[in-house]
């Protein structure tokens, strides 16, 4: 035993016969049911002329026997039923005489055969315009008694003829009507056949919309459905995408927050014994006040070891942020003045590279933004960073920042080959990197920064130009000039 097919938890309604079939049966019904009536019109007709002859033939029959009947010395009174001649003449060609021209030669050859045989003779032949039923019979003292009737067509033959046609033609048009809806059908249905088996394999695939409304409205559907499974797997495999990127970092989160632990507390530790030994020693409350200072080399060294330590402690601190961690602190940044001091920092390595970099704020020191200034900043050398190091000798650098409604923007742009095209989407996944010597940490640790801040970066390449996009929320709130007086 077979189970019925199920869709979406409810079985599926089997349709046993094509719609064709039904159409067919419609087609064969109206045929027969017009050809039944065709039918009944002519037996009807032909009934009407069977029962007009036959009262011809009758009434013939009585006004002749009328005829005869009258002595041979009285003038028979001429018959009183319409369409009907007739009398007592001794001879054919009299007979001739006394009807119309039309009907004087059969009538004439009539009595010349009823007064050689002594009998008689009844004849039906065709005239114009009607049907003529004659007899003629001898009688006593060599005469003939004679009777004729034209019996012509109803007057409803006509109307009956044209209805006939009409029958015929409406039969015609139906069965017409019924195979060009038939082919109309099939046809339509067949397109929407083959649109789903192609859908099967591409939900791009098109859907046509045939003729038949009916059908055109299923074609809708199909396509408005295939468009939402589109987007519905797309939304999957960027769910999926997300999901495998969330679980990578959630397992670098893990590994950089016990790393963190671990490295912190010795930085700390090296930090705080480097600065006790660069300060004076009656700072540290140890020493006499005659003890030597420090060599300015030796204190020197101390300050670049602690330069380096706060370096690592940055990094660290991006990589928490990479793993997910939220931000410390948070106050108003301009973003413009931001993208000045960072570019003016790395003027003098870009200069070495032979790469200009050039700064232009369209938003006039509006463009403010709240969040930790020093993360921003690292974010804003990352992708300065990776500017100058993709572009060319003598290249430029071009970054601009503005105001797209409520969202911040800072764009970097350069003459670099760019990423290439199938891998465009691996830029920002951590330790991916297209450099011998690179880390792959810096443009994930600049998206991670920006997303902390309710921001994001974006790639895009247009024409011999690649784009990297910071955006951020605008800070409305805060006044750009405090901000940057305060900088």
């Amino acid at each position: 035993m077979t189970s019925e097919p199920v869709l979406l938890g409810k079985p599926v309604v089997r349709i046993r016969r094509p719609i064709g079939h039904g159409l067919l049966t419609v087609a064969v019904l109206g045929v027969m049911t017009s050809g039944l009536a065709v039918l009944a019109l002519y037996r009807t007709i032909a009934v009407s002329n069977t029962l007009r002859l036959d009262h011809a033939r009758d009434s013939n029959t009585e006004e002749l026997a009328r005829l005869a009947a009258a002595t041979p010395d009285a003038d028979a009174p001429p018959p009183n039923i319409i369409g009907m001649r007739g009398g007592v003449a001794g001879d054919p060609a009299v007979i001739g005489a006394r009807v119309p021209t039309a009907w004087s030669a059969p009538m004439i050859a009539l009595g010349a055969r009823a007064q050689q045989q002594q009998t008689r003779v009844d004849q039906e032949v065709m005239i114009p315009g009607a049907r003529l039923v004659a007899s003629v019979q001898a009688i006593a003292g060599g005469r003939l008694a004679w009777v004729a009737t034209a019996v012509r067509p109803s007057p409803y033959l006509q109307s009956w003829r044209i209805l006939v046609a009409a029958l015929t033609v409406s039969a015609m048009l139906l069965v017409a009507s019924a195979l060009i809806s038939l082919v109309t059908l099939k046809r339509g249905a067949g397109s929407l056949q083959a649109a789903t088996r192609a859908l099967a394999s591409d939900l791009r695939a098109p859907v046509p919309r045939p003729p038949v409304r009916e059908l055109a409205d299923i074609g809708d559907g199909i396509a408005t459905l295939a468009r939402h499974l589109a987007e519905s797997r797309q939304a999957q495999e960027r769910m999926s995408r997300d999901l495998a990127r969330q679980e990578r970092l959630a397992a670098l989160g893990r590994v950089v927050a016990g790393v963190a632990h671990e490295v912190r507390n010795p930085l700390a530790s090296i930090k705080l014994r480097l600065d006790l030994a660069a300060s004076p020693p009656s700072a540290v409350g140890g020493g006499s006040a005659t003890a030597p200072l420090l060599s300015p080399q030796t204190a020197s060294a101390i300050a670049h070891a602690s330069a380096e330590i706060a370096r690592l402690d940055g990094l660290v601190a991006d990589l928490l942020t990479l793993s997910g961690r939220a931000l410390a602190r948070r106050a108003p940044v301009d973003i413009g003045g931001l993208a000045r001091r960072r570019t003016e920092a790395l003027a003098p390595w870009a200069a070495l590279r032979q790469v200009t970099v050039r700064v232009s704020d369209e938003a006039g020191g509006g463009a403010v933004t709240s969040g930790d200034a020093d993360r921003l900043a690292r974010a804003v050398d990352n992708l300065l960073r990776n500017a100058v190091e993709a572009s060319p000798d003598g290249a430029a650098v071009d970054v601009s920042v503005g105001i797209d409604g409520d969202r911040v923007r800072l764009q970097v742009s350069d003459h670099g080959a760019g990423f290439p095209a199938g891998r465009a989407g691996e830029l920002f996944e951590p330790f991916f990197t297209t450099k011998p010597d690179g880390t792959g940490l810096g443009l994930a640790i600049s998206r991670a920064i920006a997303q902390a801040h309710d921001g994001e970066v974006s790639y895009g390449r247009d024409g011999a130009v690649t784009r990297f996009d910071l955006t951020l929320p605008r800070d409305g709130a805060a006044d750009a000039a405090k901000v940057r007086a305060g900088a």
